[in-house]
């Protein structure tokens, strides 16, 4: 039987507003969930170092993890969109997102998009049993999705090389350890690995690290941990720490992050 195991470590339904101009610039850090979202007011564009991606209104777009990329935001009164952010443990596998490129889902409604954010959006947060009809509608939406996109240029054996110090980092990155503890582990010498893992990621094993870190800081700020309580189990020495890194990678305060998961959903049926 095919192995469909993924590892969803992140699921979350968002809400993003800005004004009539904005600039969100991921060119630096690799982007460290992907997303699938709807434009609903206002348009975007997407620059990276191979193309440009334009999204009008109503339009839906995937943007995988790891991407980087400058999105230049443009509205006549406001700017709009509705996002769904998720992550995987597994990237081997044929379903992963880094499989696909960033790139607009020509043939997803909003209608289809929205029935399942709804559903993400109300259930993601619940205890037990209620949990998994956010789980399911989100596959459900995944399943549909992929189909309509277009894979990206293959990547290099290199990131298969350092698979054991990725997995590593994945599920230990409250730890902390060396470049040299993780090249051993891949069985490589200290220089070749950190070249390889470069190449393969885009950043430093330690600045990835603090993507992983801050990713699990993200799911922590849909529930009702305070930010001190969310520095701590991410791993990060002090609260003013962890604010400084959020910033850095993710363009906003984790306070003003935790307001753009916890709209209220009669804010997507009134539009």
């Amino acid at each position: 039987m095919e192995d469909l195991s993924l590892g969803l470590t992140q699921l979350q339904a968002a809400k993003f507003e800005y004004l009539s101009e904005h600039v969100c610039d991921w060119s630096t850090n690799p982007r460290p969930f992907s997303t699938i979202a709807v434009m609903q007011k206002g348009c975007g564009r997407f620059v990276t170092s191979g193309q440009t991606v334009e999204v009008a209104r109503g339009q839906a777009f995937f943007i995988p993890a790891g991407s980087r990329y400058i999105s230049y935001w443009h509205g006549t009164e406001e700017i709009l969109y509705f996002a769904i952010h998720f992550h995987f443990d597994n990237w081997y596998s044929k379903f992963s997102p880094q499989r696909f490129c960033l790139q607009k889902i020509e043939t997803l409604t909003s209608d289809t998009f929205f029935h399942h954010f709804e559903n993400i959006r109300k259930y993601v947060s619940s205890n037990g049993f209620e949990r998994l009809k956010a789980y399911g509608s989100f596959y459900h939406l995944y399943a549909d999705v992929l189909p309509l996109l277009n894979c990206a240029k293959l990547k290099n054996a290199a990131l298969e090389r350092i698979k054991d110090a990725v997995d590593y980092i994945e599920h230990n990155s409250e730890k902390e350890f060396t470049v040299k503890y993780l090249a051993q582990m891949c069985h490589l010498s200290e220089s070749r690995f950190y070249a390889l893992f470069c190449r393969s990621l885009g950043c430093s094993p330690i600045a990835y690290r603090n993507i992983v870190r801050i990713r699990k800081a993200l799911t922590m700020l849909g529930e009702q941990y305070t930010i001190e309580e969310i520095a701590a189990k991410a791993g990060f020495s002090s609260a003013i720490y962890f604010r400084r890194i959020f910033k850095e990678i993710m363009g906003r305060l984790p306070s003003e992050y935790r307001k753009n998961i916890q709209f209220n959903i009669e804010d997507i049926r009134r539009l």
